[in-house]
């Protein structure tokens, strides 16, 4: 199907459709912004690099299941019985009833218990997770003629929530380095664009960051605006790119011409230190 004939905003679409849409996803154009290249998002688009279904990801996908639709949390997996061992006899019959559900140790199941309750027990993100739509999958053609699209975890009129789990703390700064270095606030205009784009354009945009480990703590955050507009200002700049190197049919990584390489200001630093 195209993705023309999936413009608009479904809510019941299974996430394996949404993936297979052809459409630009926000985690898609970051492969393209610095320190990345055009050569790094042809090589990601096409399948070139490798898309694991690691662990920490499918942890990602409970957490927010947890978050999100905490009813499903208890049937999506089952805990292994603690010293059970999968070489056995006994173990290979549990691996085989199991089938296609996951298998969490007891560590795991007691994290993604942990992070359902502790959300559960957060006011301000109770407060913003009532009467809100989870996994919506929303496709729109930008500006530049490019046809995009953008999952979000939760969607009622005026607010977007995005989920976001982290072992690096839930504290201000802390996630704000997170947010950073991970590019949220470019998923945050991606997420804010379609919304638009499809007339349902919203007031404001939320985290809820949930931290990994005990005790499971909670902070929910808006974005602030300057940190949007950058993302916005990103966003647009991704898009440009990408549509330049579709006409041109050229996919350049970090030049042709010999460059001069210095090293970071740091090193200087550390030398005067010394």
């Amino acid at each position: 199907m195209s993705a023309q004939n999936l413009n608009g905003i479904h809510y019941q679409m299974p996430e394996s459709e949404y993936r297979m849409a052809p459409a630009i996803a926000g985690s898609d154009a970051k492969h393209i912004l610095p320190p990345k290249t055009p050569a790094h998002y042809a090589a990601h688009m096409t399948g070139e690099t490798k898309r694991e279904q690691s662990r920490a990801m499918l942890m990602g996908t409970l957490c927010h299941l947890a978050v999100l639709e905490p009813t499903k949390l208890d049937t999506a997996f089952i805990e292994k019985p603690q010293g059970m061992d999968f070489r056995t006899a006994p173990g290979k019959e549990f691996k085989a009833k199991a089938g296609n559900t996951p298998i969490l140790d007891q560590d795991e199941a007691r994290a993604v218990r942990g992070i359902r309750d502790s959300i559960a027990n957060h006011k301000a993100a109770q407060d913003l997770l009532a009467d809100t739509r989870s996994e919506v999958s929303v496709f729109g053609e930008s500006h530049s003629g490019l046809w995009i699209k953008g999952r979000i975890d939760a969607l009622k009129p005026g607010a977007i929530v995005d989920v976001k789990t982290t072992s690096a703390g839930a504290d201000a700064n802390a996630f704000a380095r997170q947010s950073f270095a991970l590019n949220y606030h470019v998923s945050a205009a991606w997420y804010w664009y379609l919304a638009t784009l499809n007339e349902m354009p919203p007031k404001a945009f939320y985290w809820v960051a949930v931290e990994v480990q005990p005790p499971y703590a909670v902070a929910v955050y808006e974005i602030h605006k300057d940190a949007l507009q950058l993302g916005f200002r990103m966003m647009q700049d991704a898009l440009a790119l990408i549509a330049r190197c579709e006409d041109e049919g050229h996919w350049p990584a970090y030049g042709d011409e010999v460059q001069t390489l210095n090293l970071p200001l740091w090193a200087y630093k550390q030398e005067g230190a010394q």
